[in-house]
């Protein structure tokens, strides 16, 4: 892990840098950290995550703050302190963030750290929705059509939907009389390209080849991960993925990767496998039972499938 994290490193620091290349440099050292921590926390060792996170949070770092949220609020690795959650959401969000906005908006709707303020809560998921963020827009398109604004409601729910991420969203849509959304039964011959695409995936993850497990993910792909015990989501590069599987692989001494039956939809705008993915991660006597529900959005173009959407929820067996 150290070594791959030099690696990147070292390509960067090779030529000289400009202002600009200093804070790319920056942002890359600081995004390796970040997946190094989501390793360290993935296999339970909760107190060292903790630290890590803290430490990128102090310096600024957006996802830092996010995570030792998380970690706040779940009593990983300190106490439970939904307050400090709270501030470090809110920190994230002054920053920019948009899982930071919503998990604000969500504290001031449901009253966790803070006295329950529904106002305040429809201003933090407006701001979190127009950042594109798909739990605030349907949460946002909800309550305004529950109040009767129907075709503003309606806008942010199609937002949420569109993005094919939110179950919810495109269940609701899917609902109402016209709407033209509700899913389909993908024919043989989409199913058996999406099979064997996933297919390829699962050969290359049991043989810890991680380029053959991002390589029928596209380029600019909408990639999103949930750790386990985590609210939050988190947004990764096509590269990112590839550093934090990698980085996986190198905190395991064994490791065993099962997919289900996937559960496969027809849209307008592609296919949407469903998956339930069993991971077991040992290092000597430690060893973490995951379970990742895998959603991803396919195209199919003659008969070769690509993933352009993919989220993760990584979680612990019987979470």
């Amino acid at each position: 892990m150290r070594q791959l994290a030099g690696l990147l490193l070292g390509a960067l620091l090779s030529t000289p840098l400009s202002a600009s290349d200093d804070e790319q440099t920056r942002i890359a050292r600081e995004m390796i950290q970040v997946l190094d921590a989501y390793a360290v926390y993935k296999m339970g060792d909760f107190d060292e995550a903790f630290e890590r996170y803290r430490r990128l949070a102090e310096a600024g770092n957006r996802q830092g703050m996010l995570n030792l949220g998380n970690m706040h609020a779940a009593g990983l690795g300190t106490r439970t302190d939904l307050g400090q959650a709270l501030s470090w959401y809110r920190r994230a969000a002054d920053a920019g963030d948009a899982i930071g906005m919503y998990e604000v908006a969500r504290a001031h709707d449901i009253g966790l750290g803070t006295p329950a303020n529904p106002d305040e809560a429809l201003r933090w998921y407006q701001r979190a929705a127009e950042q594109d963020n798909a739990d605030a827009q349907w949460a946002l398109g909800e309550r305004l059509y529950q109040q009767g604004q129907h075709a503003n409601g309606l806008s942010w729910i199609r937002a949420a939907a569109r993005q094919g991420e939110h179950a919810q969203a495109q269940q609701f849509l899917a609902a109402l009389d016209g709407d033209g959304v509700a899913a389909i039964q993908p024919n043989n011959e989409q199913r058996q390209a999406v099979l064997a695409a996933l297919s390829l995936i699962d050969q290359a993850a049991q043989r810890r080849d991680v380029d053959a497990l991002v390589a029928l993910i596209r380029d600019d792909a909408q990639i999103q991960v949930r750790l386990p015990q985590s609210r939050s989501w988190q947004a990764l590069s096509k590269a990112q993925l590839r550093t934090l599987w990698q980085q996986t692989f190198a905190q395991t001494d064994r490791y065993h990767y099962q997919r289900n039956e996937p559960e496969l939809l027809s849209t307008d705008d592609g296919i949407l496998a469903f998956s339930l993915i069993r991971e077991t991660l040992a290092r000597g006597e430690r060893t973490q039972q995951l379970e990742i529900h895998e959603s991803a959005r396919l195209h199919l173009i003659e008969g070769r499938a690509s993933i352009y959407g993919l989220r993760l929820d990584i979680r612990q067996r019987g979470e």
